[in-house]
Order: structure tokens, then C-alpha cells, then sequence
């Protein structure tokens, strides 16, 4: 094979214009986006266009206004459309492959989520999870963050309509949360209907993005392209050439320089040394479409270098050029020469990518090159490139795979396209890409399902399984339903598969909080399979059963049940995600029998990952573990090395849960300060991620943490957040009344409203399944009780005996032995209870505090010491009114109470600057809630005469006209400084 002779292009002529033209106005918009991002905000830039309008030029204009910003180019590709996030791999290794990447702690934990769009950031801890594309754009929006503290970046995407889902939601995701970072992103895309182009609109109504929609250039504009492709002046033009481009190319950049090229290829345009010249007539002589300037040209390069290029083009934009050597059996040097020839008659350049790739010039060259062959030849072609793909490339790793599927679909080989979507599928599956394996699967699925083969219908429902899975993933529901709806009417299903499926999609749909729909699906799953159904037939609908019994109040016992059955058939099988999943519910219905059994079945768990290499099930067992250990004795040590576990595999949405639940570890232990941090971060992570359910339990926790440190005001400001949410009557309600509300009331010395949280909470754990057990029920209530006299309750439930209720049991156990005038019982159940209650600082003073005031009545113990340390520990915690309560029981035993009145410094500034003193600070604290005098009285254990002093003094030092407006003055005062 020999390689053409091709007369190059004239010196003068440069065939494209390195200037842009007549977009002035919209490169004035992106100026001021760069201008805003140096000056630390994060700016967003959408152009779109026709196809050749100009928008990759526009891009590359937009880059060198990035002067002094870090630049990330990334571009999509059709052929690189099922690829996950293969744009932003390539826009930021851009910048990772030239330095090493940024050492930031925040970026850590999603180190190894990063670690599939960038292998070299594997470790040996790595491994295989199926964290959400949320995950995944979380940490390149801290990789976003980490490099612009280096200098400001801009990060530049090009045709984003070729775009896979996957970096579609994270360009959303980036785009929604960058306003405080230096960072510019500019996105191109074609008009017309597609995910980037509706991506576009949502981002422009949500967040006001610019979207600058590139139009046609004017007659004149044309004139000035034209001469700048020719190197001279518009003035200096042949008679009749622009108004003739303008009219053939309709202003489309692209195409007028193609339209340029092609006459000066063919002589229509020559070149005298001085000037431009024509001796025909233009009209009818000038190709009036890019097809037959893109035939003329490769008319040109000879035989074999058209048929090369018609080989290329059959890939798409894109192609490997080792491959189509291999199609057309060349050596090495007559590829290199033809695509040097090629290259310099503007039809293909080299791929940024490298590799062996290069590209055509632009999209709508190889759309040219693929018109003029005929269908046979073009699935003849198709079929050899697929055949060479699959040569040079066996595994075909990530773009191969769905490459060679649209290769052999295009040489009409459905079943083979069929097999290599569904391969390309599960493999994206595997790395968390779950759109992208929808798509593929969903690909793979209808064309074996639309073809009468009862083979190929039997092997669609198993790849609609599959798919079933990603969309679950994704939580699209209503998809999964369609598709599983329209297989079930194929004639030739087999009833087992029907089966399987109509069980998969009842745990979809309980997964999505579909609980009707999911109902129904086991429903029709027990009607297929008839009354002598197998247990291993029932084994994954009987879990969905489970899951929803164990939603209604009563019936605990019966979802236990269901779910062992379903384990005991499923093991057999085995079928390992069913058995996790069943024993992951018995774990939590089993605490009501005690932590211990709760224990064996997370232990089943991590057996089960361990024999069927499940990395992602073991780390949620042992968190879980840990989490009972933590919650039984207190310690969180195993707590925190599961966590770091899951973070080192890159198991971020489990990382957040083991957060939350040693977030409340550091409540119970005294640490709000790190409760409040841990909450925040992952508040901030799981608003980014949409998991609301998991957020309500963090903000939650952030409101406990708020409780017990006595600020009333942050703790209600939480927990109107979480209602907002919708967390009002969900299972977190026992928490909210008896951690946060009862606790804060206690730490305000009002019992009363305690007792009326805890009894509402009490009442709606009456009505609904449980999992938590710290909340009051079993334990606080118990004191309450004991120190209100009432009957005492039957303490057997296994929760008594967890850390934190323990103590309050024991505390209550002191108080009925001192009413009953067992001075040596009460003395040996305080001393259980401070034993209990040594790790737990404020609830270990709480109950010294209420304790002594029973035990002064009764005439036990030293209550006074007892006070005193409590005293110390409320001061330093900032909570007045329980201590002010210390300091008057001191008083009432006999013994000089510590003085506190002169540390003005811990009240607020206002106040101090109008002279009110502590004891006036108290009273203002409790006017804030509308209380009357005499429960004012009451709270602070003085007469109801020295607080209507205290009132009218607060009335005079602040200047408030009346008692409405000193309570709403009160209200608005922050309580410390």
C-alpha cells in the first residue's frame, strides 16, 4: 500500500482563522466571570450552539483569559458517552499529571471514591464499594477546592452533549456548590434536545448561569473569517466570495473554512503571490455543503487515504488509529504517512487523549466521510473495526467496551452488540457509575427483549436484573416499573424469572419509600408461586415483607419471623445480598431482645462478606458492631475503627453514618464542641447528597449536642431546621422529645415540662417500632418517677442495662431507698449510679443534682458535696439555672453556698453594660418562655416578692415599657457571650 502525494495548501492560506470572530459580546461576559472568580467567587459560564458555530474556538479564547488561573480542558465524546466522567478525568489530569496532587485533609476521605477516576490514587486499602456519583462529585468538588487555595482554576468542558450521566450530575453538583471557591467553569454544548442542553436550563433557572447561545455570523463577519483564513483584508477579497459564503454556509463558522479549504484544494481560489484570485464563476462552482468539500478533500489524499479515513469514521469523531491499521492491514509507516497527509489537509488531528488516538477535525467531518459510503459498505466496515477492537483490545476496558457494542449493533449483529452494552453495564455498575450501566443495560436489555428468541427473552430478564440494581442506585422507580412491567407481557418468560423480577422491584420500591408499591409487588410474586411455593422461591420477597411489617407498630414479631425464614432459605441457595440484608433487619429488631442478639446477626454478616468477598457489607456489619458495643458499655474505640475503615475503602455514605453515630457518643461523653463539628460536616455532605432521612439523625444529634450544654436557642433553631425537613412524627421523634427537649428542660430546672417530652415521647413509641433506646423510656423516666413518688415500673427490657440508662436506673433505685428510709440501699445504688455515670459528665451532675434534693428531704448521704460538684461542672458548662439551683439547696443543708454573683463576665455584654446583675440575668432567662412569677419563684427557690423586685429592676435597667416587651427582649438576647 502506498501513500499519496498531496499538494499542500498555499503559504498564504491557513485554512482556519486563529482570530474569533464576532463574539465580542460574549467573550466581554466570560472577562467578567474570570474577573469575579479572581476576586474569590465561583462563576459558571454555559455556551451553546449549532453544531460548527464556534464553540470549541470560544473555549479555547476563554482559556488564555484564564491568564494566572490553573486551566482544566476536558472534552466528551460519542464514543466516550458510556464512559463515567470521562471529561473531568481528563480536565483534571490535566493538571495531576504535571505535580502531585494537593495535599488536603478534606480531600482524604474521598480519596479512594477519586481513586476509579484516577488509578494512581489506589492503595492497599482500597477496594470496590458502590458509593452514589454523588460521592464521587463531592470529592472533585474538594479536588476543586484544594486547587484553587493553589490559584484560582478555571475548568473548561467541551460538548458536554456527548457527555455520560455521571458528569452531567457532577457538573450540577459542582455548579451548586462553588460560589465560594475561585473557581470559573465554562461548559459548551449543541443546541437542541439532550441532557446537557435541559442540565443548561435547570442551571440557569436554579442558579442564574449565563447561558451565552453562540447565532450565525453577519455577511460581514464572514468577510472577516474568510481573510483571515486566506491571510489577508476583507477589502482584498475576490468580487462576489463573501456575500457567496454566507449564503452556502448560513454563518456557520466551521463550515465557511471548510468551504474556504475545499476551493483552494480545487483551484477555485488561487494564490499569485500578491493577492487571491478567481477565474470561474463561483456560483455552482463552489461546493455548496461541508459533504462535498469533506469528499473533494479526501478525494485528494488518493485511494487508500480515503479509504482509511472511511474506516476511521465508522468509530465516530474519534478513532484508534492502531485499530483501523489493523482493518486495512498497513503498515506502520503507510498509517503514518496517510494521517500525516490527512492532518494537513485539515480532515484529523491528534487526540489530546494520545494513546494511538486521533480525531477528525470536527464531528461533522466523519459525518461527511460516513454519508458517502453505501449501508452494506458501512456495516461491512463497522463489523471489521469490531473485530479489530476486540483483537487489539480483549478486555475492552472502560470506552472499548461500549465502543465495540455500537460497532458490532451498526454491523447488525444485535446479540453480540446486546452482550457487549450488557458486559460494559455491569462493569460501570461494579465501579459505582449507575447511570451509565442503566443506560448500557437498559440498551443491552431491549434489543434482546424486542427480538421472539425464548434464549433471548431469558437473557434479557437476567440483564434486567442487573439493571434493576443500577436503578435502584439511581432511585428511579418509576423506570425500573416500566421495563419490568413491559417484560412481564413477553410470551416468552420464564415464570421463575417473572418471579425474580417482581421481587427485585418490591425491594426497589421499598428501597425508594414506596411501601404500597411494594406491598403489591410481593403480592403478585406469592399469587405467581402458588401455596406450594419453595422457601428458596420466597426467600428475597419474603425480605421486602419483612422490611415492611417491621414499619408498623405490633408487629416486630412478625417481621423477625418473616426475616428468618427468608435467611434460613436464602443461605441455603445461597443468596448472599439477601442474607445481608435480612440479617442487617434482624439486627435491629433483635435489640429489643438485647444487644447481644442484635450481635450474632451482624457476626452472620461479616462471615458471609468474607466468604463471598463482599468489602462493603463487611464494614457495615462492623460499624453496626461497634455501634452496639459503644451503646452498651460506652466505648467507642471499635466505633472509630470501623469508621476509619470505611473511609480508607472509600465507603463514604457508611463513613457519614459512623460520624452521626459517634457524633452522639461525644454528647453522652460531654464533647459538644466535637459533636456540633462532626454533625456539621456531615450536614453539609448529606444536603449536598439529597439523603434527608440520614440528615434529619444529624441534625438531630446537633440538638441534643445543644441540649445538654444548656443553649436552648441553638437547640430549637436545629430542630426547626429538621422539621423543615419533614422530620416531625418520623422514628427520630423519641429522640427529639426526651434527648433534646426533656434534657434542655432539666437543665432549666423545669421538670415539669421534662416529664410532659418524655411522656410524648413515650406515647409515640407506643404507636411505632423503635431502634433507639437511650431516649428517657429506660432510664430518665425512671428518676422522674422516683422523685415524683409514683409507682416504680418493671425494669426487665434489656435497654435497662445499657450505660446510659444504667445510671439513671441507679439513680432512682438511691432516691425510692432514701424515701423508704434505707439510708445503706441509697448509699450502695448512688454509688452504682456514679460508677454508671463516671464517663457521662453532665448527666452523671444532672443526677447528683436532682438526687440531693431527695436526699436532703430524707436526711441521707452528703448531698451537700454533692451539689457542690455539680455546681462547679454547670457553671463551667454555662448553664445558670441548674446551678443557681445548686447553690440554694447548699444553702437550705445548712452550708455556705460558693459565690457566684461577681463573674459579670459570663453574662452577655448588653447586660453587663446596663448593670444586671446574675441572679436578674436568671429571672431575664425564664422570662424569655412567658413564665409567671411564681413558677419563676418556684424555678429559682425564691419568694414570689424578690422576683417582682428583680422584674421591675430589669424593667428600669433596660428600658423596656412594659413585661410583654421585657419577655421579648429576653427572647431576642443571646444567652452568653
Amino acid at each position: 500500500m502506498t501513500g499519496p502525494t498531496l499538494a499542500g495548501l498555499p503559504k498564504a492560506a491557513a485554512a482556519t482563522s486563529t482570530v474569533l470572530i464576532g463574539r465580542t459580546r460574549e467573550l466581554d461576559v466570560i472577562a467578567e466571570a474570570a474577573g469575579q472568580v479572581r476576586r474569590g467567587a465561583g462563576r459558571v459560564v454555559f455556551v451553546a450552539g449549532e453544531p460548527g458555530i464556534g464553540k470549541t474556538r470560544m473555549l479555547r479564547e476563554a482559556a488564555a483569559l484564564g491568564a494566572g488561573m490553573t486551566v482544566l480542558t476536558g472534552r466528551a465524546t460519542p464514543t466516550g458517552a458510556s464512559t463515567p466522567f470521562r471529561p473531568l478525568v481528563e480536565a483534571f489530569n490535566t493538571r495531576l499529571r504535571s505535580g502531585p496532587p494537593p495535599a488536603d485533609p478534606a480531600l482524604e476521605p474521598f480519596r479512594p471514591a477519586l481513586a476509579r477516576l484516577f488509578p494512581e490514587w489506589r492503595t492497599a486499602h482500597s477496594g470496590p464499594t458502590s458509593e452514589s456519583t454523588l460521592v464521587v462529585a463531592e470529592g472533585l468538588l474538594r479536588l476543586l477546592a484544594a486547587l484553587s487555595r493553589e490559584r484560582p482554576v478555571a475548568l473548561l468542558l467541551d460538548d458536554l452533549h456527548d457527555a455520560d450521566p455521571e458528569t452531567l450530575d457532577a457538573c450540577g453538583y459542582l455548579v451548586a456548590n462553588i460560589a465560594a471557591l475561585p473557581v470559573l467553569v465554562l461548559a459548551a454544548a449543541r443546541t437542541g434536545p439532550s441532557p446537557a442542553e435541559r442540565l443548561a436550563h435547570r442551571l440557569h433557572r436554579d442558579h442564574q448561569v449565563p447561558v451565552l447561545k453562540l447565532h450565525a455570523l453577519t455577511r460581514s463577519q464572514v468577510a472577516e473569517l474568510t481573510a483571515q483564513c486566506l491571510g489577508t483584508r476583507p477589502d482584498r477579497l475576490p468580487d462576489t466570495l463573501a456575500d457567496q459564503l454566507a449564503r452556502d454556509s448560513d454563518g456557520v463558522p466551521f463550515v465557511v473554512e471548510e468551504l474556504v479549504a475545499g476551493m483552494v484544494a480545487t483551484g477555485v481560489l488561487r494564490h499569485d503571490g500578491h493577492a487571491w484570485h478567481t477565474d470561474r464563476d463561483l456560483a455552482g462552482r463552489v461546493p455548496v455543503t461541508v459533504v462535498h468539500t469533506v469528499e473533494d478533500r479526501a478525494d485528494r489524499l488518493g485511494p487508500d487515504g480515503r479509504r482509511l479515513l472511511e474506516a476511521a469514521a465508522v468509530f465516530g469523531s474519534r478513532f484508534p488509529l492502531p485499530v483501523v491499521r489493523a482493518m486495512l492491514d498497513c503498515t506502520p509507516d503507510e498509517a503514518h504517512q496517510l494521517i500525516q497527509a490527512a492532518a494537513e489537509a485539515h480532515l484529523v488531528r491528534p487526540d489530546p487523549a494520545g494513546d494511538g488516538w486521533h480525531a477528525f477535525r470536527h464531528a461533522l467531518t466523519a459525518d461527511a466521510l460516513r454519508t458517502r459510503l453505501t449501508p452494506d459498505d458501512r456495516r461491512a466496515l463497522a463489523g471489521a473495526a469490531a473485530r479489530a477492537l476486540e483483537a487489539a483490545h480483549p478486555d475492552l476496558p472502560g470506552e472499548l467496551g461500549p465502543l465495540a457494542a455500537e460497532l458490532r449493533l451498526a454491523a447488525g449483529d444485535e446479540v453480540g452488540a446486546a452482550d457487549l452494552f450488557a458486559t460494559a453495564g455491569r462493569r460501570a455498575l461494579a465501579e459505582g457509575a449507575a447511570a451509565s450501566a442503566a443506560t448500557l443495560l437498559e440498551r443491552a436489555h431491549q434489543l434482546l427483549r424486542d427480538r421472539r428468541d425464548k434464549r433471548d427473552a431469558a437473557t434479557a430478564a437476567a440483564v434486567l436484573e442487573t439493571l434493576l440494581v443500577a436503578l435502584e442506585e439511581t432511585g428511579e422507580f418509576d423506570r425500573a416499573r416500566r421495563l419490568v412491567d413491559a417484560m412481564l407481557a413477553h410470551p416468552d418468560l420464564p415464570t421463575d424469572q417473572a418471579i425474580a423480577l417482581q421481587s427485585r422491584l418490591g425491594w426497589n420500591a421499598f428501597h425508594g419509600g414506596r411501601t404500597a408499591d411494594a406491598e403489591s409487588r410481593i403480592a403478585a410474586v406469592r399469587m405467581l408461586l402458588g401455596p406450594d411455593a419453595a422457601p428458596e422461591q420466597l426467600a428475597a420477597a419474603d425480605v421486602v415483607d419483612a422490611h415492611v411489617l417491621s414499619l408498623h407498630a405490633g408487629r416486630a414479631d412478625e417481621a423477625e419471623q418473616v426475616a428468618l425464614r427468608a435467611v434460613a432459605a436464602a443461605e441455603r441457595v445461597p443468596l448472599p445480598e439477601v442474607v445481608c440484608r435480612a440479617r442487617q433487619l434482624l439486627a435491629l429488631l433483635a435489640r429489643r431482645h438485647g444487644f447481644a442478639a442484635a450481635d450474632r446477626h451482624l457476626l452472620a454478616i461479616l462471615r458471609m462478606a468474607d466468604e463471598q468477598d463482599l468489602p462493603l457489607w463487611r464494614v457495615r456489619a462492623a460499624i453496626r458492631l461497634a455501634s452496639n458495643e459503644m451503646i452498651r458499655s460506652g466505648r467507642s474505640e471499635a466505633l472509630r475503627q470501623a469508621r476509619d475503615a470505611a473511609w480508607a475503602m472509600g465507603a463514604v455514605h457508611t463513613g457519614y453514618d459512623a460520624d452521626a453515630s459517634l457524633a452522639m457518643h461525644e454528647v453522652f461523653f460531654g464533647r459538644y464542641a466535637e459533636a456540633v463539628r462532626l454533625t456539621t460536616e456531615c450536614a453539609t455532605a448529606l444536603t449536598r447528597f439529597g439523603k434527608v432521612v440520614d440528615l434529619q439523625y444529624a441534625l438531630v444529634v446537633r440538638a441534643a449536642a445543644h441540649a445538654h450544654r444548656g443553649a436552648r436557642a441553638e437547640m430549637t433553631a436545629t430542630l426547626a431546621e429538621y422539621d423543615r425537613l419533614g422530620g416531625a412524627g418520623s422514628f427520630y421523634t423519641p429522640l427529639v422529645h426526651g434527648l433534646c427537649r426533656a434534657f434542655s428542660a432539666l437543665l432549666e430546672e423545669d421538670r415539669t415540662g421534662a416529664r410532659a417530652e418524655l411522656e410524648a415521647a413515650r406515647a409515640f413509641e407506643d404507636q411505632h417500632t423503635t431502634i433507639y433506646y437511650q431516649w428517657g423510656r429506660y432510664g430518665l423516666l425512671l428518676l422522674l418517677d422516683a422523685l415524683a413518688g409514683t409507682a416504680p415500673r418493671t425494669t426487665t427490657h434489656p435497654a435497662y442495662a445499657l450505660r446510659w440508662n444504667r445510671q439513671f436506673v441507679h439513680f432512682a433505685k438511691a432516691v425510692r431507698h432514701g424515701a423508704a428510709g434505707d439510708p445503706e440501699g441509697a448509699t450502695r445504688a448512688l454509688a452504682r449510679a456514679r460508677e454508671a455515670a463516671s464517663v457521662f459528665p453532665t448527666a452523671h451532675r444532672l443526677g447528683l443534682r436532682l438526687v440531693a434534693e431527695s436526699a436532703l428531704e430524707h436526711g441521707w448521704g452528703d448531698p451537700a458535696a454533692w451539689l457542690r460538684e455539680a455546681e462547679h461542672h454547670f457553671r463551667e458548662l454555662d448553664a445558670p439555672l441548674v446551678a443557681s439551683a445548686c447553690r440554694t439547696l447548699i444553702r437550705r443543708a445548712g452550708q455556705r453556698a460558693p459565690q457566684r454573683r461577681a463573674g459579670h463576665d459570663r453574662l452577655p455584654a448588653a447586660l453587663r453594660e446596663h448593670g444586671v446583675t446574675v441572679r436578674e440575668y436568671e429571672v431575664l432567662l425564664l422570662l424569655a418562655d412567658r413564665r409567671p412569677n411564681k413558677e419563676i419563684a418556684e424555678r429559682l427557690y425564691l419568694s414570689h416578692r424578690t422576683v417582682e423586685k428583680h422584674v421591675a429592676s430589669l424593667l428600669r435597667k433596660t428600658g423596656q415599657p412594659d413585661r410583654s416587651a421585657l419577655c421579648g427582649y429576653a427572647d431576642a438576647l443571646p444567652r452568653a457571650e
